[in-house]
C-alpha cells in the first residue's frame, strides 16, 4: 500500500498517545482495587473475629484493643495501599502481565488475611496456598465477563463506603452520648474528695525498700507512706492479675468471680468505678497491662474513658493479621534458632514490635494527667492507673539506669531478660537467677521515679485520696521450682505493698501492723468518701485502724484469703493447664499462713511471725494443732468447703 512519507511516524505518534491514558488508566484500576481489597481484607477479618469469638473460641479475650472493630479495616487499608502503588507502577511498565499478577496478588493477601483470621490454627503456609488457590480460580471467573467485574468492583466501592460511613457515625454518636450522659450526672456533695488508686502491677512487697528489703528500690514510695497511712502486711487475694483486680474493683473473692486465665470479669457484680459513676464521679482508667486489664478483661466497666493500648502505628500494625502471622512465624523461628544455635536474627524487629505494645509508667502517667487537666473541675474524679514496668520481660524503659544489675552483654543473658517467661527455670544458674533478680529491682527503682513523679502532680488537682497498691508479688526460686506469679501462694507472691495518703496528710507516719485483704479496698473506699450508705460492696472498711481512739482495737477486717482458682478447664491440652495452674488457697493471719492445694489435700503452714521466708512447714506439729485446725475451718468457711476441682467442672 502506497503511504504518504511522514505517515507512519504520524501513526505511531498517536497510538502513543492513546497508550499512556490506557496504561495509565491501568495503574489507577490497580491502586482502586487495592483500596477494595484493603477494606475487604479488614471487615473480613472483623467479621471473622466477632464470630469466632461468638461462636468457636473458648478464649474470652479479644487479645486487642476495643477499637480493633474500625482500626483492622483502616490497617489493613493502609497496608494494601503501600503494596498497591508499586504494583500499579509495575503495571504501568508491564501492560500486558502487570494487571492480572497485581490482580491475584491482591485478592490473595485479601483472602489470606480472612484465612489467617478465621482460622488461627492453621499453618501459616497452609493458609497462604488456600489463599492462592482461591484467588487464581476467582481472578480466571472474574477475568472471563470484564462488564461484570466492573460492575461487582462498583458494587464493592459502595457496600464498602456505606458500611465505612455507618461504622464511624456510630462510633462518633456513642461517644456523644457517651459524654453527655456523663455531663448529666448530678453532682456528688460538695466537697467530695477525687481518688485515685495506682496498682504496681508485679510488685512484691518483700522486693521494696519500703518495707525493709536491702536495696533502695522504693525511695518514692518511701517517701509517699510517711504521708500516710502504711500497712505491713497487705495481702493480695491472688497471684495473678486478673482475678487480683477483680477482688479490688468488687470486694469480692477469686471463687466468687468468673475471672479467669481465658474468661473475663463479667457483670455479675457491680464494680467501683459503676458505683461511684452513679454518684456522680467522673471516672476513667489509664492501664499498660493489656494482657489482662484491658477492656476486653471487664475491668473498663463503669469507666467513662478507658485508656490500654499504646495508640501508635506499630500496635496497629500488630491488629492485621498480615503483621501479627509474619511475626509470629519469626518469633518462632528466632526461638528455634537462639535455643539450637544460640544466635539472634530476627530480635531487634521482634523487640521493636514488642515495644509498640507496651507502654511504660511515664506514659500512663501523661496519659492521666492530660485527662485531669481538661475534666470539669467541679466534678470529682476516681482514676485507676495500672504500671506495668515491673513486669516480665525485665527490661527497662527508655532513658532509665542500670541501679543494681547490669545491661545484657551475652545472648544468654539478653534471653533472660526477653524471654524470662518461657526459659526452663530447672536449667537456670545461681548467676543466672540473681541476674534477672537484678533486672527486675532495676525495673522497681524506673518505676518509682515515674511514681515519684506522679505524685508530686497530685496537690495541683484538688484534694485527693491517693491508694497505692499492687496486685501480687513475683517468685525467683524462694521455693525450689517455683518462679513467677500465678503459681502459689507464697508470701513472694501475695504479700503486697498498700499505702493510703488522705488530702490533708493528717495520717502522716502512721503503721498497720495487722494483716489486711486488699479485698477490702472497695469498702474502704467508698467510706472515706462518705458514700458507703447502699453500697454494694461487702467487706470492712480498712480506715477503721486509724479511727480507732483511745488504743482501742478496730473492728476486724475481712479475713486475708487469697487463691488460684481453675476455670479453664475445657482448655484442648488439659494436662498442661493442670500442671502449671493448680488450684490452691491460702489464709493467713497475724500469727500463721495456711496453703493448701485443692486437688491433693497437701498442707502448708507458717509461722508468720518468725519465719517470713516459709521455709518451715508445721502443719506436722503436735503444738500448732490448733492454730492449724482454727485456719483450716476458717478457710473451708469462706470458699464454702475445699476448691476440688469438681467444682469448676461445666
Amino acid at each position: 500500500m502506497f503511504m504518504v512519507p511522514g505517515a507512519a511516524t504520524q501513526e505511531n505518534a498517536r497510538a502513543r498517545r492513546f497508550v499512556l491514558p490506557i496504561r495509565l488508566r491501568r495503574s489507577l484500576n490497580i491502586l482502586g482495587l487495592s483500596v477494595c481489597c484493603g477494606w475487604l481484607a479488614g471487615l473480613g477479618e472483623v467479621g471473622a473475629i466477632l464470630l469466632r469469638k461468638h461462636l468457636v473460641d473458648i478464649d474470652g479475650f479479644y487479645r486487642m484493643s476495643q477499637d480493633f472493630v474500625w482500626l483492622i479495616p483502616v490497617t489493613d487499608l493502609l497496608i494494601f495501599l503501600a503494596i498497591g502503588v508499586p504494583l500499579a507502577l509495575l503495571g504501568f511498565a508491564w501492560p500486558a502481565r502487570g494487571g492480572p499478577l497485581a490482580g491475584r496478588i491482591l485478592a490473595t493477601l485479601a483472602l489470606l488475611a480472612v484465612i489467617w483470621r478465621a482460622f488461627p490454627g492453621i499453618y501459616a503456609p497452609a493458609g497462604l496456598v488456600l489463599a492462592i488457590g482461591a484467588a487464581i480460580r476467582l481472578a480466571s471467573w472474574l477475568e472471563r465477563d470484564s462488564a461484570a467485574f466492573r460492575r461487582w468492583a462498583w458494587r464493592g466501592w459502595i457496600l464498602v463506603s456505606i458500611v465505612s460511613v455507618a461504622t464511624a457515625t456510630t462510633f462518633l454518636h456513642a461517644d456523644r452520648l457517651r459524654i453527655r450522659r456523663v455531663e448529666e450526672r448530678p453532682l456528688p456533695p460538695p466537697g467530695s474528695p477525687n481518688v485515685l488508686l495506682v496498682v504496681l502491677d508485679t510488685v512484691g512487697a518483700d522486693h521494696l525498700s519500703l518495707y525493709g528489703y536491702h536495696r533502695p528500690t522504693s525511695p518514692a514510695l518511701d517517701q509517699a507512706a510517711r504521708q500516710g497511712v502504711r500497712f505491713d502486711r497487705a495481702r493480695a487475694t491472688s497471684s495473678w492479675t486478673l482475678p487480683s483486680h477483680g477482688s479490688m474493683f468488687t470486694g469480692r473473692w477469686p471463687h466468687e468471680l468468673s475471672s479467669g486465665w481465658m474468661t473475663p470479669l463479667d457483670t455479675t457484680h457491680r464494680t467501683l468505678a459503676e458505683y461511684l459513676g452513679s454518684r456522680g464521679y467522673a471516672t476513667a482508667g489509664f492501664i499498660a497491662n493489656v494482657f489482662y486489664c484491658a477492656a476486653d478483661g471487664g475491668l473498663a466497666r463503669g469507666f467513662d474513658e478507658y485508656r490500654d493500648y499504646p495508640r501508635n502505628a506499630r500496635s496497629a500494625l500488630l491488629m492485621s493479621s498480615l503483621v501479627s502471622r509474619p511475626i509470629a512465624g519469626l518469633r518462632s523461628m528466632e526461638d528455634f534458632v537462639a535455643l539450637s544455635m544460640n544466635i539472634a536474627i530476627f530480635r531487634p524487629l521482634l523487640l521493636a514490635m514488642d515495644d509498640g505494645r507496651r507502654k511504660s509508667a511515664s506514659e500512663v502517667n501523661r496519659e492521666f494527667l492530660e485527662w485531669a487537666a481538661r475534666r470539669r473541675t467541679d466534678r470529682p474524679f476516681f482514676a485507676f492507673l495500672n504500671l506495668f514496668d515491673a513486669h516480665y520481660p525485665y527490661k527497662l524503659p527508655d532513658r532509665a539506669i542500670h541501679r543494681f544489675g547490669t545491661e545484657p552483654v551475652t545472648a544468654r543473658q539478653a534471653d533472660l531478660i526477653e524471654r524470662w517467661r518461657s526459659i526452663e527455670k530447672p536449667s537456670l544458674t545461681v548467676e543466672e537467677t540473681a541476674f534477672a533478680r537484678d533486672a527486675y529491682d532495676d525495673c522497681l527503682a524506673a518505676q518509682d521515679e515515674q511514681l515519684g513523679t506522679l505524685l508530686d502532680e497530685i496537690p495541683r488537682l484538688g484534694p485527693t485520696w491517693v491508694i497505692i497498691t499492687a496486685d501480687h508479688g513475683e517468685s525467683f526460686g524462694e521455693h525450689p521450682g517455683v518462679f513467677g506469679h500465678g503459681s502459689s501462694l507464697y508470701r513472694s507472691q501475695v504479700h503486697v505493698p498498700l499505702v493510703i495518703i488522705p488530702p490533708d496528710r493528717n495520717l502522716s507516719g502512721q503503721v498497720v501492723p495487722e494483716t489486711v485483704s486488699l479485698r477490702d479496698l472497695p469498702a474502704t473506699i467508698v467510706d472515706i468518701i462518705h458514700l458507703e450508705r447502699e453500697s454494694p460492696f461487702p467487706g470492712e472498711s480498712l480506715a477503721t485502724f486509724w479511727k480507732s481512739k483511745n488504743g482501742s482495737r478496730p473492728r476486724r477486717p475481712s479475713p486475708a484469703l487469697s487463691e488460684v482458682v481453675l476455670t479453664e478447664l475445657l482448655q484442648p491440652d488439659k494436662s498442661r493447664m493442670l500442671r502449671d495452674r493448680q488450684v490452691w488457697a491460702a489464709l493467713a493471719d497475724d500469727n500463721g499462713t495456711y496453703i493448701r492445694r485443692q486437688d491433693n489435700g497437701q498442707e502448708l503452714l507458717f509461722d508468720a511471725r518468725h519465719d517470713m521466708q516459709e521455709t518451715g512447714n508445721l502443719a506436722s506439729d503436735p503444738t500448732r494443732r490448733l492454730l492449724l485446725d482454727r485456719l483450716r475451718t476458717t478457710l473451708d468457711s469462706l470458699t464454702d468447703g475445699p476448691l476440688t476441682l469438681d467444682r469448676f467442672r461445666p
